[in-house]
C-alpha cells in the first residue's frame, strides 16, 4: 500500500530545525502542491530550487518531518507558478517516485494542511503560536493547546458467500470501491459500519472483521478496513440495484473469481478487493 516504504522510516517527531538548501519545500494552494515539472516528470522542490527561482526572503520555515536524512518545511505563503514550477493536484504524488519520497511528501502535506487550517484560536480569536517541545499549536491568550487533525474512516467490505459487494460513486471517483464514510462523535468504528452500510445500501451486517489501517494524508485521515457478512436472506434479487442515489450511483455483487482488477493496491480500498478476489478473506 502507500505508506509501505520499508527499509525507509518516516521520522515524524517535532524538533525545531532550521531549513538547509537540500531540504524539501512544501507549499501549498487551495489543497493544491507547488512542484516542479522537469521534462514532464514532476518533482518536489527543494529550498535551493526555490530560492534560485523565485529570488525573495522566505520567512518562518515550518519543520515537518524527515527521511532518508532529508527533511521537509512547510512556508505559509502564495506565490504564483512561473518557469517550471506548478501547482498540481496533491493525487500526483500517488505516481510519485521513488515511493518513499511520494509518501513522505503526501504526509508533509497533511500537516501542511493542518498549519494552513489553523491559525486562529476557535475560542477567543487571538493568533496561534507553535509549541515548544512538541508539534502543536498554542493560543498565548487563553492558553488552549490545538494539534493536528487526523479524522477517523471506515472502509468495508460486504460479503456474501463468495460475492463482494463493490460500488459507484454518484460524484467524484468514478472507479469500482467499497462503502466508506467518516466515524461521526459517539460512535464506535463497529456503530459506523453498521450506519454507513445501512444508509448507503439499506442492507445489514453482522460478523465484523478487522483487516487493516492506513493513514491517508489525502483526505487528512486514517483508514480503517473491515469485512463484514450481510445479514439474512438475500435483500434484493437483482444483480444490480440503487440505493442511495445522492450518495451511490451503483452497488453491484461480484462473484469472486469475477470481481474487476486495477493495476495499482495503493489505497487499502483496492488491496481489500485483491485479498478477497485471491481468497485471503473467506
Amino acid at each position: 500500500m502507500f505508506q509501505e516504504i520499508q527499509p525507509h522510516i518516516l521520522d515524524i517527531q517535532y524538533l525545531p530545525k532550521e531549513i538547509t538548501p537540500l531540504d524539501y519545500v512544501v507549499i501549498l494552494n487551495e489543497n493544491k502542491i507547488l512542484m516542479r515539472d522537469v521534462d514532464g516528470v514532476a518533482q518536489v522542490p527543494t529550498f535551493q530550487k526555490i530560492q534560485e527561482n523565485y529570488g525573495e526572503e522566505f520567512m518562518q520555515a515550518d519543520y515537518l518531518l524527515s527521511i532518508e536524512g532529508r527533511s521537509f518545511f512547510f512556508f505559509d505563503i502564495e506565490l504564483k507558478e512561473k518557469t517550471d514550477f506548478r501547482f498540481q493536484n496533491l493525487n500526483v504524488l500517488r505516481t510519485l517516485q521513488p515511493k518513499w519520497l511520494a509518501f513522505a511528501t503526501a504526509t508533509a502535506a497533511h500537516l501542511a494542511n493542518w498549519y494552513l487550517q489553523t491559525r486562529f484560536c476557535g475560542h477567543c480569536g487571538h493568533r496561534l503560536v507553535k509549541g515548544t517541545n512538541e508539534r502543536k499549536l498554542v493560543c498565548p491568550s487563553c492558553h488552549a493547546e490545538i494539534f493536528p487533525r487526523i479524522s477517523p474512516a471506515i472502509i468495508v467490505g460486504v460479503k456474501k458467500n463468495d460475492q463482494l459487494l463493490l460500488t459507484k460513486y454518484a460524484v467524484g471517483y468514478k472507479r469500482y470501491a467499497l462503502i466508506a464514510g467518516f466515524v461521526e462523535v459517539g460512535e464506535t468504528l463497529e456503530d459506523t459500519i453498521r450506519r454507513e452500510v445501512f444508509e448507503e445500501t439499506g442492507l445489514q451486517v453482522n460478523h465484523i472483521q478487522y483487516y487493516k489501517s492506513q493513514p491517508w494524508a489525502f483526505s487528512q485521515s486514517v483508514l480503517m478496513g473491515f469485512f463484514a457478512d450481510n445479514v439474512g436472506p438475500d435483500a434484493y434479487t437483482t444483480e444490480e440495484y440503487h440505493s442511495d442515489e445522492a450518495e451511490l450511483a451503483m452497488a453491484k455483487w461480484f462473484d469472486r473469481d469475477k470481481l474487476p482488477q486495477d493495476d495499482t493496491t495503493l489505497s487499502l480500498t483496492k488491496t481489500m478487493i485483491e485479498a478477497f478476489r485471491k481468497g485471503e478473506i473467506k
